[in-house]
């Protein structure tokens, strides 16, 4: 694996060594699907362990390699003579270097081959001037159900011998080795191979474990891959790790946090049986379940910007992920919001897919792309405009369901309230940035038919937009309402914990009208029948009598919340009928206008006018202390909230916002060893949140917006602008490399050429027209 990049990282340093096949090379299964993690050990633990929980089937499987040379056994870290260094890593695949004795180096390597088969390759030199002797044993470790599982010895032709783990679930995992053998004395749970060294000289020993359903087939796709010339598929694979960019910010530990960024970003994919183009799963770990995988959730939050940090490594991928939404369009032009994959969800996606069409297309540049996709993507943003999903007609939709808002957390502060009643200025930036990327791919692709009446919507939806400004001493933003009043509410307790089956009287006048919530709790996973009773009186002193039965409260555990269709004036009494007497009742007015994460999105829009985006920013003091800016950062925010940031010529607050992500996410992996799902950005400690998942990753695309480049081939580059970042930063991709500073930018194409531009140099196209490269 000489073309890959070469580091020397030691065990102190941030690094995630979960291993899984690439769907871009190899065969790849949701249904089953086997990961690994390359676990590097200290003091007596043992130097190097490959495990995994083959989908939650086992407690861990741990492959393990232990050394005799003279007698001597040697498997924990402290035994070896140097500590382990990563020296190598790439989608599928991890290598690491360390010295057995101090004349006897070792570089060992692991692949994941295909969704059913791990295996590693054991490259030893013998630095000594005497030749030496020594034997591998490969030990396998199988806890299930908190006993361990002793593995089997296999005769083999050639007097040789396989190890079988067992039966772990549904499978039966077979380890082989090179000339792997078993000698009465060796133990069972362990296979073993020989070799001699003459001084100076290499040899290597491979193993492959494969997991079928049948241990004969476990066995012969181990043979397969142990008669094959791994060389060849290690060039395949080092040709498509170099396909991402390499970014070098000078501080070592940042540019491994990008680069596992990528490396996992890419082993988020893999092919689907439901699905035309691979998938992205939210997470694909050693713990991950069929059933997570095959029913895993296309969630736009998660979509978004691991699709768009992919456009830049392969565009096969990226794109795939815009054709399985459409794929799945109905007549009506409607595509479903998250749903299992080969499933119809209930709701909408959030309009954002020609925002993530035409920004792949930045990337790639693939006009047959934009064609393909253009005509369902403009019937489905026209679905959005129906009046079935705008109630009450003002030009602003609501949203459908709490679920619409997926893992990004999206409006989390309101999600409690009936969501169908609020109508968000997030929706309607959404919808500006849809309507403004339709109008920019029209225009690009000649379609002039389409690019007046989506002009005329852009400035409709502007002027929608305007009117959920609402400024104040505390912050200027755009700001959710009632989506009947168009007001604005805190939350004004009514009752407290009032008795379930007793009549409340409340007699209270709500000024202004508003809405009330009523909150049902106790009862535990039981879900009470009954019917509410609201009594009160309309703004004209009408009276009003609401009723309504469980089905229109929104269950949680113990716990159940209703929001009255009606606006009341003065709320008099209330009954949930039904209940009994351990039930307590909570009434009080929604909460409309908490501050969330979500009025960025106008930001984000570009719709906006400078004098908006300037009275946002500057009246939020907590965006120029990043630390203090997010309770809950995720790569979602950040590559929306810095895109928006950019757009508005503040390149260099999106540069502290990446920071305080990336910081986080690195030292994640110092503590975690895996990108984690959520990130504390006050100290940079990972957040409560899964381990491993996808909605973890580093916003990559929002990187390369920020650095400034974006190459598009080994001919054509664009660059230039304001240059954000304190240090400079080099960037290899695709063969070029283009080095930015504060004083220019250097550009060195394939071919030799080189361009300099000046610090004030804009954003531009460069090409090197001199080149005969395709």
């Amino acid at each position: 694996m000489s073309d890959l990049r070469v580091w020397t990282l030691g065990l102190d340093q941030p690094y995630a060594l979960q291993i899984a096949a690439d769907a871009r090379l190899s065969e790849t299964d949701a249904a089953e699907d086997q990961v690994w993690e390359v676990v590097p050990g200290a003091g007596e633990s043992a130097a190097l362990a490959l495990q995994t929980r083959y989908g939650g089937r086992a407690g861990l499987a741990s492959l393990v390699p232990m050394w005799v040379i003279d007698r001597q056994v040697i498997y924990q870290a402290a035994q070896y003579a140097q500590p382990l260094v990563i020296r190598g890593f790439a989608p599928a695949f991890v290598q690491l270097q360390t010295r057995i004795t101090p004349t006897l180096a070792l570089i060992a390597e692991f692949w994941a081959m295909d969704s059913r088969a791990v295996g590693g390759r054991f490259l030893l030199r013998n630095l000594a001037k005497e030749p030496i002797s020594l034997r591998l044993d490969m030990l396998a470790f199988v806890g299930m159900e908190g006993a361990e599982q002793m593995p089997k010895i296999i005769p083999m032709p050639g007097e040789r011998h396989a190890l079988a783990l067992g039966a772990i679930g549904d499978l039966y995992p077979i380890l082989q080795l090179d000339n792997g053998f078993h000698t009465l004395d060796a133990g069972s749970s362990k296979l073993s191979a020989t070799l001699s060294l003459a001084a100076g000289a290499r040899a290597a020993l491979r193993f492959v474990c494969a997991g079928l359903p049948d241990p004969r087939e476990s066995i012969t796709l181990g043979q397969h891959w142990l008669t094959q010339d791994w060389g060849k598929h290690f060039k395949r694979l080092s040709v498509a790790a170099n396909a991402a960019p390499r970014i070098e910010t000078g501080d070592a530990a940042l540019d491994a946090t990008i680069a596992f960024g990528y490396t996992q970003l890419v082993q988020a994919f893999i092919r689907h049986e439901r699905a035309a183009h691979s998938i992205l799963l939210p997470q694909r770990q050693p713990s991950t379940t069929a059933n997570e995988r095959r029913w895993a959730v296309q969630d736009m939050a998660l979509v978004y910007p691991l699709a768009l940090a992919a456009a830049s490594v392969d565009a096969g991928l990226a794109q795939g992920v815009v054709r399985n939404f459409i794929a799945a369009q109905h007549e009506d032009g409607s595509i479903d919001g998250a749903p299992r994959v080969g499933d119809r969800s209930t709701y909408l996606c959030l309009p954002m897919l020609a925002r993530l069409a035409w920004s792949i297309f930045q990337y790639t540049e693939d006009s047959t792309f934009l064609r393909e996709v253009f005509p369902p993507l403009l019937r489905f943003f026209r679905r959005w405009l129906q009046p079935d999903l705008d109630v009450d007609g003002d030009g602003a939709p609501e949203w459908q369901s709490t679920l619409q808002m997926g893992s990004s957390g999206h409006n989390l502060k309101i999600a409690t309230e009936n969501v169908r009643l609020i109508e968000s200025p997030s929706l309607v930036a959404m919808l500006l940035s849809e309507a403004t990327s339709l109008h920019a791919i029209a225009y690009y692709l000649h379609e002039s038919t389409h690019e007046q009446p989506l002009k005329d919507e852009i400035e409709r939806l502007k002027t929608v937009l305007e009117t959920f400004w609402q400024p104040s001493n505390q912050r200027h933003a755009y700001l959710p309402r009632d989506r009947d009043t168009h007001r604005r509410s805190h939350a004004v307790t009514l009752l407290n914990d009032g008795i379930g089956d007793e009549e409340q009287f409340i007699a209270a006048t709500l000024t202004p009208p508003n809405r009330v919530v009523v909150e049902i709790v106790g009862g535990l996973q039981h879900t009470p029948r009954l019917t509410l009773h609201l009594h009160g009186t309309d703004e004209q002193g009408s009276a009003i009598h609401e009723t309504a039965d469980e089905s229109a409260f929104h269950w949680q555990t113990g716990r159940g919340r209703y929001t009255s269709q009606a606006v009341f004036a003065s709320l008099d009494r209330l009954r949930a009928e039904g209940l009994v007497r351990v039930y307590r009742l909570n009434v009080r007015t929604p909460i409309i206008e908490l501050e969330d994460l979500d009025d960025w999105l106008p930001l984000w829009s570009v719709g906006i006018t400078p004098q908006r985006a300037d009275e946002m920013v500057n009246h939020r003091n907590p965006l120029h202390d990043v630390t203090s800016f997010y309770s809950d950062l995720a790569p979602f925010w950040a590559t929306t909230i810095g895109e928006g940031l950019i757009e508005y010529n503040r390149p260099t607050v999106a540069v502290d916002v990446l920071r305080a992500q990336l910081y986080a996410q690195t030292n994640a992996l110092r503590e975690k060893r895996a990108f984690m799902e959520w990130y504390l950005n006050v100290d940079g400690h990972p957040f409560e949140g899964v381990r491993g998942h996808n909605a973890g990753l580093p916003p990559l695309h929002l990187l390369l917006r920020s650095l400034g480049v974006r190459v598009i081939s080994p001919t054509k580059v664009w660059t230039g602008g304001h240059f954000a970042w304190d240090k400079p930063v080099k960037i290899a991709h695709n063969g070029v490399i283009v080095e930015r500073r504060q004083d220019g930018t250097r550009v060195q194409f394939p071919s030799g050429k080189v361009v300099e531009l000046s610090s004030d140099a804009p954003w531009q196209e460069i090409i090197d027209a001199t080149s005969s490269a395709p």
